[in-house]
């Protein structure tokens, strides 16, 4: 505001004066701004920095736990030689000292014999007491150990809660995993009750007619043997532990099935039947031969 010499007043405008001070809180607002994001990072930073402590500290204590365990089993392994040994210098005095009831010569030997073997006692005796007042300091470095990384962990007892929630999502998983595991389960029981194991089985499994059946009997010498619509021969066979190798000849390759057992389905499969895979199983094996029968997928039908 100004004043003429004549009295008159003249009002400036407010608005431009008032504009520097909108800059001023705009300049303080980011300011402030900058601050909190800086304290948020350095918070983060602390918590990091406090949480690789922590695992540090809980990969310590289990170090020195497993020190513990081993000096702990040392000491009992020491401690029952200790007592062996004490047994057996138990027994060698005593004996010394019947000797010596004998002569007074073979009494005197047993004497210094004696001394020796008292020696070594006392030798042993300060051992074990060494070794049980290191295992005293041990256990009390592990106690002071195990008491800092409790008071670590309470600091951070905000994190259970992620944990657990991730822990009911692994059980979730893990439920799906054992019904899937248990449909697997019911698949091969059907896949058992397919094979038959002897005559009866295998008329009732030929009425069923899902599939061709063909009965063999294999012998080593007579080398490559028609079945069905392939060839398969006979390589080797363990009578006494029901195994066999066979040499299977179908769409002009060979595959070799090696050390399969009795009564076990061996799947192969063959072009011009897409309806399955073959199986054959053997029932009985023989010193040179074996026995059983090909289950083939039906032939499919052609249609004019």
């Amino acid at each position: 505001m100004e004043t003429h010499k004549n009295g008159s007043v003249v009002t400036e405008d407010l608005g431009v004066a008032n504009a520097p001070r909108r800059a001023n809180w705009t300049h303080f607002l980011y300011a402030g701004l900058i601050l909190l994001a800086c304290v948020a990072f350095y918070q983060a930073s602390q918590t990091e920095t406090l949480l690789r402590r922590i695992a540090a500290a809980q990969r310590e204590n289990t170090t020195l736990r497993a020190s513990l365990a081993r000096s702990e089993r040392e000491f009992h392994d020491s401690f029952v030689r200790f007592h062996t040994e004490l047994g057996a210098m138990q027994e060698q005095l005593a004996s010394a000292r019947r000797q010596a009831e004998s002569s007074l010569e073979k009494a005197q030997a047993a004497t210094h014999y004696a001394d020796t073997v008292a020696g070594k006692l006392e030798n042993k005796r300060r051992d074990q007491e060494k070794q049980q007042q290191q295992l005293s300091a041990e256990l009390s470095k592990v106690e002071r150990s195990t008491d800092e990384t409790s008071m670590r962990l309470n600091g951070i007892s905000s994190e259970v809660g992620g944990v657990r929630d991730t822990l009911a999502s692994v059980a979730a998983d893990a439920t799906r995993n054992n019904t899937d595991l248990e449909q697997t389960r019911g698949d091969v029981t059907e896949l058992r009750n397919g094979i038959a194991t002897n005559s009866k089985e295998i008329d009732a499994l030929r009425q069923q007619g899902d599939k061709d059946i063909f009965e063999f009997n294999l012998a080593k010498e007579a080398g490559m043997q028609r079945v069905g619509d392939i060839q398969v021969k006979l390589d080797k066979t363990d009578e006494k532990h029901n195994t066999f190798t066979l040499e299977i000849a179908a769409d002009d390759k060979r595959v070799e099935k090696r050390d399969k057992t009795i009564n076990e389905p061996v799947q192969f499969f063959v072009s011009k039947r897409p309806g399955g895979p073959y199986e054959i199983v053997v029932n009985e094996v023989g010193k040179h031969s074996v026995k059983g029968y090909l289950a083939a997928p039906k032939e499919p039908v052609v249609r004019d």
